[in-house]
């Protein structure tokens, strides 16, 4: 549940990235009998440096100005907290460190894969089973931002004869490139994705997270290019919701499930309870039109009302800062050699619609293409947290869903309603790394977007005021092609991960 860096970017490039990490956050694995993709090896989320720590040296040269990554022995040192005694606590602040600390680097690079399966009970065609796979992958680095979303169908059926006219229309296929010139976005055909499987592994280790879409280099449609100092105000006019990353708190006494939601700190240390930072998007009128509002809570149909935000970082959705959500059953473990911090988070029942209130939304916003989900309730809630020692998160698992028993539309109403109502599942893996390498954007353009380094590519694509840039070209040559690429796994940390999906059916 879905995207990270916006302190470094532009309009174009924030907007797209945030509409893709809230597109991927929503999809996910059909764990059954007729899934027809399989499951994608983990071995994708351990190319180059992916997971692996860094040193004081590294941290300290990629520490944004004027402040401070805060590892967890400082937050262990100034709290007092005792491994075996203080368990939630703990917990709660590792989790709010990494989060505070992410937004604090000045270069990063997080991949998630999530798969996601949607079920409508009793629709007019009988039982409804729709499954996506979505990857998506954010690079900030001194060369600029990358970002990639490659989505399509695992499962589709239930749906008749319908199935072909439908299948085309899930996933999102988008490229985007910035640095501090120009942005540039183009996106393929939906649908068609190519997952790696156990059989073409070593092929597919060479496309971000073993996925591809062919219509991204062979259609180039969709394209948008434009120089970073002339940001027109079109530009940022989103046509869809977009998010607003700011300080922003709600009316004293706003409560969700009976509780009153926690109040704005700007004051608060790294380890400290996230503050809730609600996304807000642009109202338009009936017509389509931006009435030039912005509004925080979205109702689709006046009946279901969710909200959508983070909790300080693209990837923080949940609200996993607070000891007093925790129930018992949270474990932490500490690995000295590595200088790992492992979190399995439980959360008491009458705590879950706080914690995951931005979480519901993603999900019940992104699945209504497929059902409409009305009082939606959250079934199931697991995750797992890696942060090592010097307070950077290594990866993160999830996997929640949602449920209801309310009739509710299906396909937009195509399919009428379910009759028992449906549910959703997301389930997602994060990985992420720090280095040089693997956040240098120029590589990731060499790989799969080599246009942008050819002159011919800037003459016939125009900027907003409809002139050629040949300035803007990227100089790739020092960078291996997708023919010449060799990526390795870390068979080391490989072999010590423990995927919390292996055994889950």
């Amino acid at each position: 549940m879905n995207s990270f860096k916006s302190k470094k970017t532009k309009v174009f490039m924030s907007c797209l990235a945030v509409i893709l990490i809230v597109s991927v956050l929503c999809v996910t694995l059909a764990a059954c009998k007729n899934e027809t993709v399989p499951p994608t090896p983990v071995d994708v989320f351990f190319l180059g440096d992916m997971q692996k720590s860094i040193d004081a040296e590294q941290l300290k040269k990629i520490t944004a100005d004027g402040k401070q990554i805060v590892s967890v022995q400082e937050m262990l040192d100034e709290t007092k907290y005792e491994l075996g005694r203080d368990t939630n606590k703990i917990a709660a602040a590792i989790y709010a460190l990494a989060a505070t600390n992410y937004n604090n680097v000045t270069q990063a690079v997080y991949y998630i894969m999530t798969d996601a399966s949607v079920e409508a009970r009793e629709t007019n065609l009988g039982t409804a089973h729709v499954g996506v796979r979505s990857t998506y992958s954010s690079v900030t680095g001194k060369n600029g931002t990358f970002s990639q979303t490659v989505s399509g169908v695992t499962r589709l059926d239930g749906l008749g004869n319908m199935i072909g006219s439908f299948k085309g229309k899930f996933g999102y296929n988008i490229q985007s490139f910035s640095n501090d010139k120009f942005s540039v976005g183009r996106q393929g055909n939906k649908g068609g994705a190519q997952f790696a499987t156990s059989k073409n592994l070593q092929e597919n280790l060479k496309y971000i997270m073993g996925a591809y879409n062919t219509t991204l280099t062979n259609k180039n449609k969709g394209f948008k290019l434009t120089a970073n100092d002339k940001i027109s105000e079109s530009d940022k006019e989103p046509e869809l919701p977009e998010y607003v990353q700011t300080a922003t708190t709600y009316p004293e006494g706003t409560t969700l499930a009976g509780k009153e939601l926690p109040s704005f700190n700007k004051d608060r240390k790294a380890w400290e309870p996230l503050n809730r930072i609600p996304a807000r998007y642009w109202e338009r009128d009936e017509d389509g039109n931006l009435t030039g509002n912005i509004v925080e809570n979205y109702t689709e149909d006046q009946k279901t009302r969710y909200s959508f935000g983070t909790y300080g970082a693209g990837w923080a959705v949940y609200d996993l800062s607070r000891v007093e959500y925790y129930d018992n059953g949270t474990t932490v473990n500490y690995n000295k050699d590595l200088d790992l911090w492992t979190i399995d988070v439980s959360i008491k029942n009458e705590f879950v619609p706080q914690a995951c209130e931005f979480a519901a939304g993603d999900l019940i916003r992104d699945t209504k293409s497929y059902i409409s989900l009305k009082n939606a309730q959250f079934t199931n809630l697991s995750c797992k947290i890696e942060v090592y020692g010097n307070g950077l998160i290594k990866s993160m698992q999830k996997f929640d869903g949602l449920e209801t028993n309310d009739p509710s539309p299906v396909l937009g109403g195509s399919l009428g309603n379910c009759k028992k109502g449906g549910k959703t599942s997301n389930q997602a893996t994060a990985a992420f790394s720090y280095t040089d390498a693997d956040c240098d954007a120029l590589k990731y353009a060499a790989l799969y977007w080599a246009e942008l380094g050819t002159e011919k590519f800037y003459t016939t694509i125009k900027d907003q005021d409809g002139k050629s840039r040949k300035d803007f070209k990227l100089d790739l040559s020092s960078y291996p092609t997708i023919s010449t690429y060799q990526p390795t796994v870390n068979t080391d940390l490989f072999n010590i991960f423990t995927n919390i999906f292996a055994d889950k059916k």
